[in-house]
């Protein structure tokens, strides 16, 4: 019956995709799935953090099912998606960004939305229109897209949005927001909207209501990712990435504002050491200045030698985090078979690892012998001495949930905004592997290390102060976060 019940579904899903003609063999993707499972299996040290071995064997065996018969590439990228969706890891996901551009032309449409949104209390609510459709605004509720209910698309693009644990509703939620700063990739939505409900109408059909609580239907051209980017920062300005995320600026006479977008600069020469000596050293000479607000919302992480630094410049005294991390493995050697099919950024990560320097615990990974508490953070001669507020939101949920929780655990100042995402039962990360299937060409992102904090809750970081942002909020183009502040300031 279960089986009966797969190839239904197959049925209906690959019906939807009769518009295209690349498809992929049984064959091939029994090749890809079985060297799917072997580098899951052997490598990703995470996959039985909120699964059962069991669990996971019929999450493969389900996909085998449905795989018996010639399926199209994009419904095939749709269910391997699904799949590493269910390890619950935020590192963990098939990353368009590492995709040539001759492999994203087979799963993806370069036909997107004219507009950006943010999901808030489960709604679609716009930020931004790039439409020729002027009555459209800013805070409206988009209803219905192309006769797909909201609720619909939400239901079905979280079964893809990535996070970890079971602390994710909220920031997966955030990764279906469509944002600007995303549209020099793919965004999520821009993605696997198209692949759940494909459409080959020419013009886009939109149901929207205002905050007043007036619906109306709109028929809008869809654009080019490219368009729709220029036509952005023709009416927005440039969009900001990597270190123009970065901002210092006066709130007023006795408040600075110190913005960080990301810590992730990789291919980047930017010296971000040198910024915030900078800021600092200007910060302390100005004898007026008593207090600083550090913005980390919209930030995911990136490196934690950043994140520990800006730290530094925040406290009089050694750090400590509040749960001694144990750094783990699932291997010791990777397997010949696999190697071929593993690129990263330091080949070091391949190489067989000493044994004599590790020992099995009982969960089951390799944990380092030596002790690994966290080495404490020393205060910077220039750091700062007066109030601190440290915003953050769903988004932060890698460095920079790692950030919020040592600023919490050590009474830096208060917290204010949203919760944040991560969890403090620990992160899969660190080093990582791209791993390229051989025949879909579909690129996963593997993580290596677990870290591995004894008896803590599946939980992010909750504010001090909660403070949401509302569709009200949108309209009005407000942050409620920094009025809050300046208010309490006066």
């Amino acid at each position: 019956m279960k089986s009966l019940l797969l190839c239904i579904l197959l049925a209906i899903s690959i019906k939807g995709f009769a518009q295209d003609n690349l498809s992929i063999s049984p064959l091939q993707m029994k090749q890809d799935i079985s060297l799917l499972k072997s580098v899951l299996y052997n490598l990703h040290p995470g996959i039985y953090r909120y699964n059962t071995k069991e669990a996971f064997e019929k999450n493969f065996s389900d996909l085998e099912n449905l795989a018996k018969k010639r399926m199209p590439i994009k419904l095939f990228y749709l269910q391997i998606s699904q799949l590493v969706n269910k390890i619950k890891c935020g590192h963990t996901f098939p990353n368009p960004l590492n995709l040539e551009d001759s492999v994203k032309s087979m799963f993806f449409d370069d036909k997107v939305v004219p507009f950006f949104f943010k999901i808030i209390n489960s709604k679609i609510i716009i930020t931004n229109n790039v439409s020729n459709e002027s009555l459209i605004k800013n805070g409206d509720e988009i209803l219905s897209i192309n006769n797909n209910t909201s609720s619909s698309i939400i239901s079905k693009l979280l079964t893809v949005s990535r996070a970890d644990g079971n602390n994710a509703l909220q920031k997966k939620l955030n990764n279906i927001s469509n944002r600007p700063n995303d549209s020099y990739g793919n965004t999520l939505f821009d993605i696997y909207y198209p692949l759940f409900f494909p459409n080959n109408n020419k013009m886009l059909s939109i149901q929207v209501k205002n905050v007043k609580g007036i619906k109306k239907s709109y028929a809008l051209d869809y654009l080019s990712s490219s368009d729709r980017l220029k036509k952005y920062e023709a009416l927005f300005g440039k969009v900001l990435e990597n270190e123009n995320t970065w901002n210092c600026k006066m709130l007023n006479s006795s408040t600075t504002y110190l913005k960080f977008g990301t810590f992730a600069f990789w291919n980047s020469y930017f010296n971000w050491k040198n910024y915030i000596d900078s800021c600092f050293t200007n910060i302390n000479k100005n004898k007026q200045i008593e207090n600083l607000v550090v913005d980390l919302r919209g930030n995911e992480g990136g490196s934690g030698n950043i994140s520990n630094y800006i730290l530094s410049m925040l406290t009089s005294k050694p750090l400590n985090s509040e749960s001694n991390s144990k750094i783990c493995y699932r291997y010791l050697s990777i397997p010949d078979s696999l190697k071929k099919y593993l690129s990263t950024w330091d080949k070091s990560f391949k190489q067989p690892k000493d044994s004599s320097s590790y020992t099995l615990n009982e969960i089951g990974l390799y944990q380092t012998k030596m002790e690994v508490a966290d080495n404490p953070i020393l205060p910077n001669t220039n750091s700062f001495k007066g109030k601190v507020y440290l915003l953050v939101d769903a988004e932060c949920s890698s460095s920079t949930f790692e950030f919020a929780w040592t600023f919490q655990y050590n009474k830096l100042g208060q917290i204010l905004g949203e919760p944040t995402g991560g969890t403090k039962q620990g992160l899969n990360g660190f080093e990582m592997f791209f791993f390229t299937m051989p025949n879909s060409k579909m690129e996963i992102d593997i993580p290596l290390v677990y870290f591995y904090h004894k008896k803590a809750k599946d939980e992010g970081i909750k504010p001090d102060i909660l403070i949401t942002l509302s569709q009200k909020d949108i309209y009005n183009n407000t942050d409620p976060v920094i009025n809050y502040i300046i208010k309490s300031i006066k």
